[in-house]
C-alpha cells in the first residue's frame, strides 16, 4: 500500500481544505492522475496519485481541513499488475 500525503504548497501554508475528492475505491489510477484537489491560503492545486495501483481507502471528506503531511488516499500499487 501506499500512502498518499497532502504536499507542501508554500513556506507558510500549514493547513489546506480537501475541495474535491476525484477519485472512487476501486478506482485504477496513473501516476500522474489527480485524486484530490486541495486549496490552501493563496492557490489551489491537484494532487495526484504518484504510483499507479487501485484506490483502496479514501480517507478524507470534502470540505475537511488537513494539514501538509496527512494521508488522503491509499493506493494498492500491487494491484496495478493485477
Amino acid at each position: 500500500m501506499i500512502d498518499v500525503h497532502i504536499p507542501k504548497m508554500g513556506m507558510s501554508t500549514v493547513e489546506v481544505e480537501i475541495v474535491t475528492i476525484m477519485v472512487e475505491v476501486g478506482q485504477r489510477v496513473g501516476p500522474e492522475d489527480a485524486v484530490v484537489e486541495i486549496e490552501g491560503d493563496k492557490s489551489s492545486f491537484d494532487v495526484e496519485a504518484g504510483v499507479a495501483g487501485v484506490i483502496a481507502e479514501i480517507l478524507v471528506t470534502e470540505g475537511q481541513e488537513c494539514e501538509v503531511g496527512d494521508v488522503v488516499v491509499r493506493i494498492d500499487d500491487q494491484a496495478a499488475s493485477a
